[in-house]
């Protein structure tokens, strides 16, 4: 039988122990942002390497080396629980989607996602994540679809055509429905597609093109890009009453063509509080986070490179 004394100590220990642990893992928790950097400008053939970026710590190192010359990879994203990674590859002949293992600090382990045969894009996990929606382009036909696979890429199953290929899409807080880029009559808007086909709206109203959606999972918010007002700024809108917030009125970008978009992204922060993006800052692409209510916005890119496709892991 432990005496009294003995006890409190213990309980001490414990509460001591259970105290640094709270100092320190919210530090090695820290959600990171990967994106993909080339030298040189947009579109001039740099190979794409895979960065990680330390918000808390303000540093960046390479994840992955581009594996092909004058292609690498991009588009990355991680699974919710962080242990698996898809990207854009161009290391399985064409385009494809290629899987790995995650540790927050290398890649392992690297395979093609898919078995099909059609150019890939944008993956992203279901915030469950027991799917992966994804899409793919066919060439031959010129037509670029949105399709919802397993966590394994496997029993892909079509949902959309969105007529606009390597387009940033999400999914909904509910994982019911998937946010895309849509291209009718010439313009780019934001649709939502319900799993179950029930649902199919167009989110985005106003005349202008608007691309690179991104879903808050913490409310009933997206975030996406515009050129709404002659430049490209960043815009947040809630799904519920449909208001719309421009977040960058005073930040310097220019305007891009079609030919570009898919460099462009947006994305949440885990905790719904901040979003990371990219933008045309004097003839370089570089990579901004701010937090969703407009306030505080930092430029953590600042070279001649080309910085594109941020993600922040979960």
């Amino acid at each position: 039988m432990l005496s009294i004394d003995t006890i409190q100590i213990r309980m001490k220990r414990c509460i001591s122990l259970l105290l640094v642990l709270a100092f320190y893992l919210p530090l090695n928790a820290q959600s990171k942002i990967l994106y993909s950097r080339s030298k040189g400008g947009l579109n001039t053939g740099g190979t794409l390497d895979v960065m990680i970026y330390d918000p808390a710590q303000k540093t960046t190192n390479v994840l992955l080396k581009g594996t092909v010359n004058r292609r690498g990879e991009y588009n990355v994203v991680t699974s919710p629980d962080n242990t698996k990674i898809i990207f854009n590859t161009y290391q399985f002949n064409g385009w494809k989607l290629g899987i790995g293992a995650f540790d927050g600090t290398k890649i392992d382990n690297i395979k093609k996602l898919t078995d099909r045969n059609n150019y890939e894009y944008c993956a992203k996990f279901s915030p469950d994540g027991t799917k992966i929606a994804y899409q793919e382009y066919n060439w031959g036909k010129r037509k670029s679809d949105i399709y919802i696979a397993d966590k394994n890429g496997k029993n892909a199953t079509y949902l959309i055509t969105s007529n606009i290929s390597d387009q940033n899409i999400d999914w909904t807080k509910d994982a019911q429905s998937i946010i895309f880029t849509y291209l009718k009559d010439n313009n780019l808007s934001i649709y939502l597609k319900s799993l179950d086909g029930k649902i199919f709206k167009k989110i985005s109203t106003h005349n202008a093109n608007d691309f690179a959606p991104s879903t808050s999972k913490k409310s009933n918010k997206i975030a996406f890009l515009s050129d709404k007002t002659g430049k490209i700024d960043l815009f947040i809108m809630d799904l519920e009453d449909s208001s719309l917030k421009n977040l960058t009125p005073h930040l310097k970008t220019v305007d891009t063509d079609t030919s570009s978009l898919w460099a462009y992204k947006t994305c949440w922060s885990p905790d719904g509080k901040q979003i990371t993006f990219t933008a045309m800052i004097n003839g370089n692409l570089e990579i901004f986070i701010i937090n969703a209510d407009g306030s505080e916005l930092k430029q953590i890119t600042t070279n001649n490179d080309t910085d594109i496709a941020p993600f922040w892991t979960n």
